[in-house]
């Protein structure tokens, strides 16, 4: 069983600009980490340094320039069928089929990950159990609440039980009393199925209520890496009883 959930090796990636694309746009430069089996695992940044172009290449959405990355040991790019399997996004801007019933969508995400009959309904009976979806499952999404989208996203990208699960800005736009209720139900799952998960967020006190281990990106480059306790000792000399938003603003500058 590999020892990491992720590892990136020297990645590099660049998108065409300008003129006719003629000139191209770096967005990592040479990042590597390595993200284990079983954390809940925190990648932070300013917009624009690359976070979610990482995801994309890990995802096999796109290709990088140069450099490797592999999930469970094995290559993306020789391993497309198995990234299929073992991936799924929840994003922070949840988008369904407006018409259709919370249930509805539900099923519909399962038949398209290829459960089918008996498989089929207990998947989706699983999920709005455990995000607690049962008030809501004969609602439309257009009537749904912020939260509640945001937990039926969550359902549907736990119906294929991923072994590595993005959390893209998994609270963003939710009330304070709503997003502590979606970080304990991320908590939960996690501990319960045992994922790998990997988290962006702005909200530096989720992440460090949340993550085990967190990468800053800044520049296209990995500019720290470690867990929350490590990275706050790193400013500790410059601010009394560091959060992990103090060391965000020292590495930025």
């Amino acid at each position: 069983m590999a020892e990491f959930a992720v590892q990136a090796q020297d990645v590099f990636k660049s998108y065409p600009t300008g003129f006719l694309g003629l000139k191209r746009k770096p967005v990592l430069n040479g990042v590597s980490l390595c993200v284990p089996r079983g954390t809940i695992y925190g990648i932070l940044g300013p917009n624009g340094t690359g976070k979610t172009t990482l995801l994309s290449l890990i995802a096999n959405l796109t290709y990088p320039d140069s450099g490797t990355i592999k999930i469970f040991g094995r290559d993306v790019r020789r391993n497309p069928e198995f990234v299929k399997r073992s991936i799924n996004i929840c994003s922070g801007n949840p988008n369904f089929l407006w018409s259709m019933s919370v249930a509805e969508n539900l099923t519909y995400y399962a038949m398209l990950y290829g459960y089918l009959g008996r498989e089929k309904r207990r998947r989706v009976e699983r999920v709005i159990d455990l995000m607690e979806l049962k008030a809501f499952r004969n609602t439309t999404f257009d009537s749904l609440s912020t939260g509640t989208k945001q937990r039926l996203a969550l359902a549907k990208a736990l119906l294929s039980d991923p072994a590595l699960l993005f959390l893209d800005e998994p609270t963003i736009g939710l009330d304070p009393d709503m997003a502590i209720k979606m970080r304990r139900i991320i908590r939960q799952v996690h501990e319960e199925q045992g994922m790998t998960i990997l988290l962006t967020s702005h909200y530096m006190k989720e992440v460090e209520e949340t993550c085990a281990r967190v990468a800053f990106l800044r520049g296209g480059e990995l500019a720290a890496e470690g867990t929350p306790d490590e990275l706050k000792e790193q400013v500790s000399f410059k601010v009394k009883d560091p959060t992990l938003e103090d060391v965000f603003l020292e590495l930025i500058q």
